[in-house]
């Protein structure tokens, strides 16, 4: 292990003299301040103090170099480096706090320790240095707190791209299990990408807060997350359910909302999933609510799930036209659909349609 011999005076006064609120003194109080001061020797790795520690002294580096680091969030952040004829630990002259850093030397380290009280009676026996110390210790003041900022903010943005890189593979994971479950269901392409856009246009119309809209898009994209419950006999089956197997198509939905009720960035989903298949009358499953107990996203997304089911080819028959699709929905009003939803559904409708032809053509 590398050790460091204590220097001769001679070469303590060095450092002191190069501390600019110190170059002003005598060279007698010089002597006397570097005689009643003690030497700390450190090894390296060896901790001076830590992070929540009293402080009492500030440290004058003769030799070698302390590493300041700070616990951010539970997080270890580097605040910089002090090497030799430079001080730290400055701060215990203004208060009585804690560290607010922990002191590490990198390598072997020979300090002076300057304890408050040596520093206050050198203030007062030397009036004439009080200015300069004050004006350089508020200097490293401000100069310590925008290093805090900095870090602060380049941590702030490391973590807003990790949150953003994570979103975009839930969305990818999500887009992908989608996909799955309409090949799955109805071997068409695209039908959860199409209803996910026809809902947010209807959402737009009726002026429903864009705070909403992640909650409308995963419910859309997942309404049919229930389905991998259904057996595949049943969900492709060309002819018309049996009672017993129309039962077992029926439970879908509270399938689907119990397999995302634990997982929090899902939650938004559950009233679509749960309750698309309600209708307005009363009529529809699992619950029979009615009116306005459906949930507005589960009301706005039974337009723009019916709209695409009829308009897109099925084994049991072939899809309408858009014109005669939006003739049904109108006939349905009242029965299966919200009239409110029917009025953003008129407004939106040339665009649901170059939505459809567009996810077509591609």
């Amino acid at each position: 292990m590398t050790r460091i011999a204590p220097p001769p005076l001679t070469d303590i006064l060095v450092h002191l003299r190069q501390i600019p609120f110190l170059t002003n003194l005598s060279e007698t109080a010089l002597n006397m301040l570097a005689l009643q001061c003690p030497l700390r020797v450190l090894a390296q790795a060896e901790i001076l103090f830590r992070e929540g520690d009293p402080g009492g002294s500030l440290y004058v580096v003769l030799d070698g170099e302390i590493e300041i680091t700070h616990s951010l969030d539970a997080t270890l952040v580097t605040f910089g480096s002090i090497t030799a004829g430079d001080f730290f630990g400055e701060m215990v002259l203004f208060d009585d706090a804690p560290r607010s850093g922990t002191a590490r030397a990198a390598r072997p380290t020979l300090l002076l320790e300057i304890q408050n009280q040596t520093f206050y009676r050198l203030l007062h026996s030397n009036p004439q240095i009080t200015d300069d110390a004050l004006r350089l210790l508020t200097r490293r003041l401000r100069a310590a707190n925008a290093l805090r900022l900095e870090e602060l903010a380049r941590q702030n943005s490391a973590l807003a791209r990790a949150n953003q890189q994570l979103q975009e593979n839930y969305r990818a994971t999500l887009n992908a299990l989608s996909a799955a479950l309409d090949l799955r269901d109805q071997a068409t392409q695209g039908h959860s990408q199409r209803v996910t856009a026809y809902t947010l246009l209807l959402a737009q119309a009726l002026g429903t807060p864009e705070g909403e809209y992640e909650a409308l898009r995963l419910g859309a994209l997942l309404h049919d997350i229930g389905k991998i419950g259904v057996s595949d006999a049943i969900l492709r089956k060309p002819t018309t359910l049996t009672p017993s197997e129309w039962a077992e198509m029926q439970k879908h939905p509270e399938w689907g909302a119990a397999l995302i009720e634990h997982i929090d960035f899902l939650r938004g989903a559950h009233d679509i999933i749960i309750a698309h298949h309600e209708h307005y009358d009363g009529s529809g499953y699992p619950y029979g609510l009615r009116g306005e107990a459906i949930p507005l996203g589960a009301r706005i997304f039974a337009v723009a799930d019916v709209y695409d089911a009829v308009t897109t080819f099925r084994p049991y028959r072939e899809p309408m036209a858009p014109h005669a699709a939006a003739a049904l929905i109108r006939a349905q009003t009242g029965t299966k659909f919200d009239p409110r939803v029917l009025v953003a559904f008129e407004k939106v409708l040339p665009e649901m349609i170059r939505v459809m032809y567009a996810s077509f053509a591609g």
